[in-house]
């Protein structure tokens, strides 16, 4: 009795376990650099708002204060407490607004790692449609 050689069939499976296996390596390791490239572009947006932001926040700050100063000034000694009073509402008023503002712009805002969700689903799809 002869001994038969190994059938292909056995070399091919091993052959395309391990395809599929590079193949499963490869999409993870795109996944990780998206998420990575993402996660580097949000810190960098995050430092560059909190920066802008309190450099903004305090020339207004004192701009403000001086505005106000000067608009108390200028009105006559017997009208100064209305004067205050009045800076006073125009500042919680402007501080609403632009509260109000803020939070409609962080709704409107894309989603944080879009991409990586959006790819992460497109994997999901072929995957269930391979299968």
């Amino acid at each position: 009795m002869a001994t038969e050689p190994q059938p292909p069939r056995d070399e091919s499976f091993a052959a395309s376990l391990h395809r599929l296996a590079q193949s499963l390596l490869t999409a993870l390791i795109t996944r990780q650099e998206i998420l990575s490239t993402e996660l580097a572009e949000e810190r960098m947006n995050l430092a560059t708002l909190a920066m802008v932001a309190l450099i903004v926040l305090f020339c207004l700050q004192v701009g403000l204060t001086f505005a106000i100063l000067f608009f108390v000034l200028i009105v006559a000694p017997e009208h100064r407490p209305m004067a205050v009073g009045i800076a006073a509402l125009v500042m919680l008023l402007g501080a609403g607004g632009g509260a109000l503002w803020l939070r409609a712009w962080l709704k409107s805002r894309p989603p944080m790692f879009a991409a990586t969700v959006a790819e992460l689903r497109k994997d999901r799809e072929r995957m269930k449609g391979g299968a």
